[in-house]
């Protein structure tokens, strides 16, 4: 279809050709294509004819453009005839399958437009159309209101030998009082290429100011990195109305999904676009509930699950408000503007007092669900209301039941309270400080207290008035990366997470398909989710197990690259394929991003203090990595690794704190330094040799040798970073895989 201004303006659009009595669709005759700065090119031939296609978004007017160029290499019968037909949709995506039946259309001289409340798209072309049609009826034009399920015009184009014939198609609009616009419109069709020029302007221009990474040792990883950076370009939204964000993804979330933006400004971040993060956090702030709402599911201090231009907004989910105290955080973080945090106490207090209200007193713990019901109770007295989600949860996985107190909810109401203790102490002697850090240290206790699974070695998913909720789901991992539990626990989650009936070689499963409720196809009971792999990723590499996580990362890797970025929003649980599906979501891109930079750089940013922490965990195999571009607060730092050094480079406003394994130095404005990453100074290192053995050092040897692996133990032994529990007083070993004997101690084996 085609989308501007986060309305869905159409449905497809699909064109139809006929040349004499030979009639023929475009996808039939395709030859090649290709995707060139934002414009999709493709060519195409029916007998003597051929055809090339360029569609493209364009930013002025908002919409879509589309050109077919033919040449012919014999005299054709009559000309060719071509109908381009789509149904008018003139709404924001707030379900997926809903569309108004009533519009009102008019012609306008060379143009048609369609109306539908404060929505509204305008038609025009190059070559004007010799029949208009509405409903399949022919229509002469003027004006129409009723029912309207598909729109198609038809068109004569004369082609000869020797020449090109050309014809331009211009679909634009979203909100009404853009349409018609005289002064974009006619250039835009006048030069198509300029116009949609400029998008791929904006874009490079964008991506210029964003981090490269660079992997040697693992080109597709780094070719996903790259894939999946320009497709989060993709969804950025500005439709006007103060509303600033990212559309959740294509083709039936083009609004603002709250969780979903929530889910993306963290990658947003990383690549250092501070100032669309902040306008999107104050977009969604603008509108938290200050009184209750319930024909709308909302409460005081709750965030919207859904805004889009109009403006409409829904809200009446669980977890949609819990992550915006964490991102206020990563946000002051990243950007250093610490005088911003003032501007959002409230809403930050607003947030903890809703959720203080939906804790239970007897446990600490966060409940969730619910909210459809009340909604339900409300529209029960209004005959003309019918809401259309019927789900009795409102988690991440709306359509099932995870009722009372589901996992990944705890973490993030745990995340809420302590951020807002944080936030709520600075310079002053908040009693609210001591209560939010008390009410967080009991959720984790909670959850460590009755959520442990002994015969899974696994978490419950949820609790609920009968007891636990005994189903595997990927939920569990947050607690791993929220760094909820000792090492080997957290091995244990991951380990067992790793099993076939959880994970699969595309991907992991949103239910183990040993439950009763398995179900392949069910959106979120079975089916395999980008995002869901993305938590195994993050958890594996948090607790450690570096081979498992970096097999998750690439078969998200893998998955993009295929797909040519679009990361498809979920699969089949039972085979590869795309089911039921967005063919972009952007917390299918998002999350992978996050965790390349957090999990296998092992970054943290301090913009306020002008520190960076760097503890990456790269396959022992590697051996070369950068980074350049990476935006800290007013500066930007290049790092460049190698297994027994980092190299920084700097330029910002005064010093940069780098933090290693090794311990910390600085790095002053516009220079560069080298840190070492090799073993501390009196620590003997060792390798574990295939058949036994050892070979011995002062260092860690250079990395042209063979190096063991952790595997080659029945048991594992934690790294420098993981102490607990396996760690003895003679024996560690790190990230990539060297043992030490401390104290000179010989090595227990």
């Amino acid at each position: 279809g085609v989308y501007a201004q986060s309305v869905r303006l159409t449905g497809p659009w699909r064109l139809s050709l006929r040349a004499g009595e030979s009639a023929f669709e475009l996808p039939a005759t395709l030859i090649a294509s290709e995707s060139v700065n934002g414009i999709w090119r493709s060519r195409h031939r029916h007998g003597p004819i051929e055809i090339e296609q360029t569609v493209a978004p364009i930013a002025d007017p908002p919409g879509v453009i589309r050109t077919l160029r033919t040449t012919t290499s014999e005299v054709v019968p009559g000309p060719l005839m071509i109908e381009n037909h789509w149904s008018p949709y003139l709404l924001p995506v707030l379900i997926e399958g809903i569309r108004p039946l009533l519009f009102h259309a008019e012609t306008r001289g060379e143009e048609l437009r369609l109306r539908q409340r404060e929505f509204g798209l305008s038609f025009r072309s190059t070559v004007l159309p010799t029949r208009l049609y509405l409903n399949r009826g022919s229509w002469i034009g003027g004006r129409y209101e009723g029912r309207l399920e598909e729109v198609a015009s038809e068109h004569e184009l004369l082609v000869a030998p020797g020449r090109t014939a050309e014809i331009t198609f211009l679909i634009h609009g979203g909100l009404e009082r853009e349409i018609g616009r005289r002064d974009a419109v006619e250039p835009a069709l006048a030069d198509p290429e300029m116009a949609a020029g400029r998008v791929g302007t904006a874009d490079a221009t964008w991506m210029e100011r964003t981090p490269i990474l660079r992997f040697p040792d693992a080109p597709e990883l780094e070719r996903a990195y790259s894939l999946a950076r320009a497709s989060l370009r993709r969804l950025y939204a500005a439709p006007g109305e103060g509303l600033t964000g990212l559309v959740a993804g294509y083709p039936w979330y083009s609004a603002i999904w709250c969780r979903d933006l929530a889910w993306m400004l963290p990658a947003v971040l990383w690549l250092g676009d501070v100032d669309w993060v902040e306008r999107s956090l104050s977009s969604v702030f603008h509108y938290q509930l200050h009184a209750d709402v319930p024909i709308l599911g909302g409460r005081p201090g709750e965030l919207p699950m859904q805004i889009a231009p109009g403006p409409i907004f829904l809200y009446g989910t669980s977890d949609t408000t819990l992550y915006y105290p964490g991102l206020i955080d990563r946000f002051i973080r990243h950007s250093g503007r610490t005088a911003t945090a003032p501007s959002w106490n409230g809403v930050l207090e607003r947030i903890l007092s809703w959720g203080e209200a939906r804790t239970d007193p007897k446990t600490g713990l966060f409940r969730n669900g619910g909210e459809v019901h009340s909604v339900g109770a409300v529209k029960d007295s209004l005959a003309r209301v019918h809401y259309g989600i019927d789900a009795a949860d409102t988690t991440i996985w709306d359509s099932t039941d995870r009722r009372d107190h589901a996992i990944d909810i705890q973490v993030l109401w745990n995340e809420a309270l302590g951020v807002g203790a944080r936030w709520t102490s600075r310079g002053t002697d908040d009693p609210r400080s001591a209560r939010w850090t008390a009410m967080a240290d009991r959720v984790r206790d909670t959850v460590g207290r009755r959520y442990p699974w002994p015969e899974e070695g696994y978490l419950f998913d949820s609790m609920d008035a009968e007891g636990p909720v005994r189903k595997v789901r990927p939920n569990a991992l947050r607690a791993v990366s929220a760094g909820w539990f000792d090492t080997a626990f957290a091995r244990s989650i991951v380990h067992r997470a790793a099993r076939d009936d959880l994970t699969t070689p595309w991907g992991v499963r949103t239910l183990s398909r040993l439950h009763a409720t398995y179900d392949p196809q069910a959106y979120h009971d079975g089916q395999v989710w980008t995002i869901a792999t993305a938590w195994a990723a993050d958890a594996a590499l948090a607790a450690g197990e570096q081979d498992i996580g970096m097999a998750y990362l690439e078969t998200i890797a893998r998955r993009i690259v295929e797909e040519g970025g679009y990361a498809n929003e979920c699969y089949r649980g039972d085979r590869p394929e795309p089911f039921n599906s967005c063919f972009l979501l952007g917390f299918s891109v998002a999350p992978f991003l996050t965790v390349v930079f957090e999990r296998l750089w092992g970054l943290r940013i301090d913009a306020p203090r002008v520190r960076l922490t760097v503890r990456p965990v790269f396959p022992v195999t590697w051996t070369s990595a950068s980074i350049a571009g990476l935006r800290i607060g007013e500066g930007s730092v290049d790092l460049d690794w190698s297994p027994s050094r980092l190299s920084v480079r700097w330029s910002g406003p005064s010093a940069l704190t780098i933090v290693t394994p090794n311990g910390e130095g600085s790095v002053p404005s516009g220079t560069r330094r080298a840190f070492d990453l090799a073993a501390r100074a009196g620590s003997k290192w060792a390798r574990v040799r295939p058949r036994g053995g050892m070979s011995k050092g002062d260092s860690e040897p250079p990395r042209g040798s063979s190096v063991g692996k952790l595997r080659a133990f029945q048991h594992p032994v934690a790294s420098d970073r993981a102490p607990a529990p396996y760690t003895t007083p003679s024996l560690e070993i790190n990230s990539r895989g060297w043992i030490r004997a401390s104290r000179r101690r010989t090595c227990p084996f």
